[in-house]
């Protein structure tokens, strides 16, 4: 075997097998430093005038941009974290309570209403086996989604330890990516055999990408988990702020989203007789929480990413099942690379050439 081969591979080799060691070793914090790269590329343009205001001073800027971060994005989201968890504990009580004293959804409510009570009484020999599974069914199903984030919510405060690692560790890492960010991204691609145009357009989808989720796809649930929690909180119906919290979850679920919460809130109230409040909150549910999203998803998708808007939804609820919350931003980052990887082969890869040729 030629010797210059050989060493070539042995580098190669040598290249992956340490690529991997350092995958076991940050594993354990790939969410922390996630989170961070995140927060660093929807947050360069703020950094960029604040470095501007330090007349260049890096540590300083960096310091304060951290700063900013920690006290208006990371301490609210564990003060929310915190009682996000306190609230699930208290509803997952009241449907324990709820099964065991046998206060499920009934009819009888209906029954005494003078404007269906009559036509239900007539009928109520066919209604009554089918509102019975409909209890048993809604309340299983209501006590499924919020013992599930019990179990999350727990599960963080139980190893809040490590849990405190991350959070400190995402705030290192942050601090160093505006200090330190573009030296290391300078040589990365000194690294990687690329041309500076291909290199730009690589970069610029990333950003784009990046920027498009972070405020078309998560600031598009806050604004529906917020808008159905506030239904919730009128309509009178328990736990307003978890419900909120699981339409916002929901609300990355193509189609159906956050109705799969609110609808069940809307059965509830109607199977107790609340007809004007169950309507009311099946009107709100779908022409203001169920729609608030295509007039605001779009603005920030389509402009920002320059991608169709089911690459970016598929990515988001693909890379959530595959990687976790995290995965809202991997999966239509690399749908998008993909795509910009595709576009680059078809302009400069072997068929241009022959075509070129030709």
């Amino acid at each position: 075997m030629d010797r210059k081969l050989y060493v070539t591979l042995f580098v190669l080799f040598m290249t992956c097998l340490f690529l991997y060691l350092v995958y076991v070793i940050l594993s354990p914090f790939l969410n922390a430093l996630g989170w961070a790269g995140v927060i660093w590329t929807v947050t360069i343009p703020l950094h960029a005038r604040l470095l501007q205001r330090c007349k260049g001073r890096e540590i300083t800027a960096a310091a304060l941009m951290t700063t900013v971060v920690v006290l208006t994005l990371i301490i609210p989201i564990m003060i929310l974290g915190i009682s996000l968890t306190q609230e699930t504990a208290a509803a997952y009580s009241y449907l324990e309570s709820a099964a065991q004293g046998s206060r499920l959804l009934e009819f009888q409510d209906l029954l005494n209403h003078p404007l269906v009570g009559p036509w239900l009484k007539r009928i109520m020999p066919m209604i009554q086996p089918v509102s019975q599974e409909m209890d048993t069914m809604l309340l299983d199903a209501v006590k499924r989604g919020v013992s599930s984030l019990l179990n999350y919510s727990t599960g963080i405060l139980k190893n809040f330890f490590g849990f405190f690692i991350n959070m400190v560790l995402m705030v290192i890492t942050l601090f160093f990516l505006y200090k330190d960010g573009r030296r290391m991204q300078e040589g990365f691609w000194r690294v990687v055999a690329i041309s500076e145009n291909n290199r730009q357009i690589i970069i610029a989808t990333i950003k784009r990408v990046v920027r498009a989720v972070m405020y078309g796809i998560f600031l598009t649930c806050l604004v529906q988990g917020a808008l159905g929690g506030l239904g919730f909180w009128v309509a009178g119906l328990p736990s307003p702020f978890l419900f909120g919290a699981l339409m916002a979850i929901c609300a990355l679920v193509p189609l159906v989203g956050t109705a799969l919460v609110w609808l069940p809130g809307a059965g509830y109230l109607l199977l107790h007789g609340e007809i004007l409040k169950g309507v009311l909150l099946i009107a709100w549910g779908v022409l203001v929480v169920g729609s608030i999203d295509n007039f605001i998803r779009p603005l920030f998708i389509s402009g920002k990413a320059q991608l169709p808007i089911l690459v970016i939804a598929l990515g988001a609820l693909g890379g959530l099942l595959a990687f976790g919350l995290l995965g809202v931003m991997i999966g239509p980052i690399i749908l998008a690379m993909i795509i910009v990887f595709f576009d680059l082969y078809q302009s400069e890869g072997p068929l241009n050439k022959g075509t070129e040729n030709g």
